[in-house]
């Protein structure tokens, strides 16, 4: 089974002071990067979808696959196309769909939902999106059948498109599917800094006190718990 991840970096910050693609998160990666290695680690392919400050974040990510969202400013389910796009053409059985201001996603997660979809089969039109503490989160999986019925969405409303594919809920333990670190605040309550950009590809060194969980994932600062607005 294929599994292809979309990395969903078009849009605009409009409240960090950084293009969130490229803000620090941890040993020295970007949100980019890192949500990449998590990807690859589980064993997907990588997709990243740009769309503002595109030149910035292909100079700072040479060695990634990103693909360009013509109509980023339109609507997010635009950028998400332009990704099932270049997925689809690269004959994926699978897609996962995730917000790049989302990097604390553990790669024991991503392996999880792979099963489950491997499971089921992942015929026809099947989608699995990951809960944690009653909360929905990302990625969204879907079968090659349920990124079909995204692509031929019409409208401009992704949440809207999602529930009509009416994705199954799958209880994980992994509080990165549901905390989105969109704000400085936010950040700061995290990493005890201001967000900050990292350090240019050939620049980067593992930050001491990075932490890793043995499964090739880095653990989750137990802040992230406590903090899971929009």
């Amino acid at each position: 089974m294929k599994a292809v991840a979309i990395i969903l970096a078009a849009g605009k910050a409009r409240r960090m002071s950084h293009p969130k693609a490229l803000i620090e998160h941890e040993g020295g990666k970007s949100f980019l990067q890192s949500l990449a290695s998590t990807f690859g680690k589980a064993g997907c392919g990588v997709l990243g979808v740009v769309g503002s400050d595109e030149a910035a974040v292909r100079e700072q990510h040479p060695s990634l696959e990103l693909v360009t969202s013509r109509d980023w400013e339109k609507s997010l389910l635009a950028s998400v196309k332009a990704g099932l796009e270049a997925a689809m053409a690269e004959d994926a059985d699978v897609v996962l769909l995730h917000p790049v201001d989302m990097p604390a996603l553990r790669v024991t997660t991503v392996k999880s939902m792979l099963k489950d979809m491997e499971r089921g089969g992942a015929e026809g039109v099947m989608a699995l999106r990951p809960e944690y503490d009653n909360a929905t989160g990302w990625p969204v999986v879907l079968s090659k059948g349920a990124a079909r019925k995204v692509l031929e969405a019409e409208g401009e409303d992704l949440e809207a498109v999602l529930r009509a594919i009416n994705p199954r809920r799958l209880n994980v333990k992994d509080p990165g599917v549901i905390v989105n670190i969109n704000t400085p605040e936010i950040y700061g309550r995290v990493f005890s800094m201001e967000p900050k950009l990292a350090p240019p590809p050939k620049r980067r060194v593992k930050r001491a006190g990075a932490a890793s969980n043995g499964s090739g994932a880095e653990t989750t600062p137990t802040s992230y718990a406590a903090s899971s607005e929009e």
